[in-house]
């Protein structure tokens, strides 16, 4: 009898717990954020209204309804309320955001473009699996079974992502024939860090085009190579970085300051800090440091330039920077999707916040380019309009302001050349693209094409000028001597993008870069060799 008592109270408290549970989890919950910390949450009357109102349309309401397209579509215009970064993740950008803040995804290691309606290959990852098969214009005809004519990227993407087995079939159209093959899923790398090398005997150059968790261990990895080189100076590349990970700018950032210099501090809507130090761990605590951004560099691409501007421990060079200093945190909604929430501002060591002003509402803020551009300020520093009220003196003594972005130290304009300006915006036009992918295809077979070293040391590009001026209509008389060697640098450069990757385009196109050649002007002048 005793027992069955025991047993008896067992159950009881057990259906009394259950219903406390069942009570407490219609107001209580728990999300988990990008690093799986649990994130408490307590549901208002407002909430879960919302949630009756969801449930009696999926049991009530008399026509056939998507409630999980309403649902989207109310958060996206509850979080489109907030500030500019706060959003909603759906589960394709999820996969999408993984894959390049992972640094990897399992794939052929192949690049496509649509040209003359038919995707075409355009780059083969030397380390990738398709290596050595597959080659630059070969047009995609058939995914497996599916044949693609017409097909956009997204679609051709996608179908070979969606591909569950290990292999992919590919048909292609290679020189008017047919060949097919079956290329092996390998995990690609992304690498963040696109391109390093020496500029010349003792400045290096790195460039950075996204925050993601390998990125400060190729950053580090490339300082280690370029310092075995002889490196005694470097450019660290931010232009067009739109930031990413909040911890790897601070790895980042730690390679350049001292230990115990502050890299940022953040602070929440409770007003808690928390400051963030470097450590004694740093590769590149003393050589000079010049640090390239402008208008499209943001959020961590400014933690890292403006904790080094404010140590003095880098020239920032360029234009202002984007103007974003809010940080986020990716919290799960339980169903695969997430949402992007802004739970504090971050602070560079002088106190002051770049993030520019939102107050106006979105519309008024995502037009912030365009009246740059038509201040002028894209082409003058002087055109650049500081808050003199956001005014702050940095540790290493200089001034600084907040309330919009990094204010470079060295200010260089958009070059505004009319060649320069057509070569910015038809770089990767549909006609330019055919012709060098026609050239490309051309000289498959050439030696000095198949080697990058050769590509770009040896060949002379002066045939294909010739051919591509007549072939946009130019005679060669009509050219000037300097737009001869900034439509050949075009060209080179261009074509070893495509062979070869950002490296080798980087080194071809540096003599037309005005940033860089400011810094090798500023380096002249700090080894006292230019007056």
């Amino acid at each position: 009898m005793r027992l069955f008592f025991k047993i008896l109270n067992a159950i009881m408290v057990l259906l009394i717990l259950l219903s406390i549970g069942f009570m407490l989890g219609r107001k209580y919950d728990v999300a988990i954020d990008e690093n799986d910390k649990l994130v408490g949450l307590e549901y208002s009357g407002n909430e879960q209204k919302i949630r009756r109102l969801v449930s009696l349309i999926n049991s009530q309401y008399m026509e056939e309804v998507n409630t999980d397209s309403l649902v989207d579509n109310a958060i996206n215009q509850i979080v489109g309320q907030l500030d500019p970064h706060s959003t909603y993740l759906s589960k394709k950008e999820i996969e999408r955001v993984s894959e390049e803040m992972g640094g990897s995804f399992k794939g052929l290691g192949i690049e496509i473009k649509e040209i003359n309606d038919t995707l075409t290959i355009t780059r083969v990852k030397q380390d990738a699996p398709a290596y050595g098969k597959l080659r630059v214009g070969d047009q995609i005809l058939k995914i497996d079974t599916t044949h693609v004519v017409g097909t956009n990227i997204e679609n051709g993407a996608q179908l070979i992502r969606q591909n569950k087995s290990d292999a992919v079939n590919l048909g292609l159209m290679r020189n008017k024939h047919w060949v097919e093959y079956e290329i092996q899923k390998e995990n690609i790398s992304i690498p963040s860090v696109t391109a390093y090398f020496m500029i010349n005997s003792d400045l290096g150059y790195i460039k950075l085009i996204r925050f993601a968790e390998p990125s400060a261990d190729e950053v580090h990895q490339a300082i280690l190579d370029l310092k075995k080189q002889g490196m005694k100076s470097l450019v660290f590349d931010l232009r067009g970085n739109p930031g990413g990970i909040m911890r790897i700018a601070e790895l980042i950032a730690d390679e350049f300051l001292k230990k115990n210099e502050l890299i940022v501090y953040t602070q929440d809507k409770d007003e808690k800090r928390e400051y963030v130090y470097a450590t004694s761990r740093g590769d590149f605590e003393e050589g000079k440091v010049y640090v390239l951004i402008d208008e499209s560099s943001a959020s961590a691409s400014e933690i890292v330039a403006g904790a080094l501007q404010d140590y003095d421990r880098a020239t920032i060079v360029g234009r202002r920077s984007f103007g974003k200093g809010l940080v986020q945190r990716e919290i799960g909604l339980g169903d695969g999707t997430r949402v992007r929430l802004t739970v504090a501002h971050y602070y560079t060591p002088s106190g002051r916040s770049i993030q520019r002003p939102y107050d106006e509402g979105k519309k008024v803020y995502s037009e912030e380019l365009y009246r740059r551009v038509m201040n002028g300020e894209l082409f003058s520093k002087d055109s650049i309009k500081v808050n003199k009220a956001l005014e702050f003196k940095a540790p290493s003594g200089k001034i600084v302001y907040g309330g919009g972005g990094i204010i470079p130290d060295e200010f260089v304009p958009v070059d505004t050349t009319n060649l320069k300006m057509w070569i910015n915006q038809n770089k990767y036009s549909d006609l330019n693209q055919r012709y060098l992918f026609k050239k490309i295809t051309e000289n498959q077979n050439n030696p000095l094409w198949m080697s990058e070293k050769w590509f770009v040391n040896l060949y002379d590009i002066t045939p294909i000028y010739h051919d591509f001026i007549g072939v946009i209509g130019i005679s060669d008389e009509r050219v000037k001597d300097e737009e001869k060697e900034l439509l050949k640098a075009y060209l080179h450069s261009t074509l070893a993008e495509i062979l070869f990757g950002d490296k080798a385009m980087y080194k071809l196109w540096m003599p037309e870069d005005n940033m860089i050649q400011k810094v090798l002007e500023l380096e002249k002048i700090r080894k006292g060799e230019l007056e």
